[in-house]
């Protein structure tokens, strides 16, 4: 058996695994918002997640190379911004693929997958690889906003936490009342 057909075969167990590997990092209370993964307006996150690594997965699983950037993109802009994460930390889920797909293929598992095995695990690299770049630009660019915000004046109203419409209404309250 080819490992890449045996790969695809258990698709279904392999993405619910390393979407919930995902999910696992996130505190208890957020559980319940992300696992609801139908509505992309409802649950923007857990839905982002979940078909981004399911293209993933079909990246991986395919015998031709594919363009997968735009999903690679928008899954380390969504790793880029948690701040909780170290960039190691935050682009660990894509090895965890390998241990998630030997644990699912235990059974079938044989000297010939074996002899495969190392091809697979260079597709996880490469795309781990590609992966840094694009968190690090994402991480680059949210630097540079923050530095233009910075340097605007504009930082202080999103340090304050306060609103430009909110700011506008205490403007007006205050002409009115000269």
């Amino acid at each position: 058996m080819q490992l890449l057909q045996l790969f695809r075969e258990k698709e279904g167990g392999i993405v619910k695994k390393w979407v919930d590997h995902i999910f696992s990092e996130f505190p208890s209370e957020s559980l319940r918002f992300l696992n609801n993964k139908s509505d992309r307006f409802a649950n923007p996150l857990g839905h982002n997640f979940t078909a981004g690594l399911a293209e993933l997965f079909r990246a991986l699983g395919s015998d031709v190379d594919v363009d997968i950037t735009p999903a690679l993109e928008q899954l380390m802009k969504l790793r880029a911004v948690q701040k909780e994460h170290t960039p190691s930390e935050s682009l660990s889920f894509i090895f965890e693929v390998k241990r998630i797909f030997r644990s699912e293929c235990r059974k079938e598992w044989s000297a010939e997958l074996e002899q495969q095995w190392p091809d697979f695990e260079a597709r996880v690299d490469k795309l781990a690889l590609q992966g840094f770049d694009l968190y690090m630009a994402s991480r680059e660019r949210l630097f540079n906003v923050r530095m233009h915000e910075l340097r605007s004046g504009r930082g202080e109203i999103v340090d304050r936490a306060r609103c430009p419409s909110a700011m506008l209404r205490e403007e007006m309250k205050l002409k009115e009342k000269s």
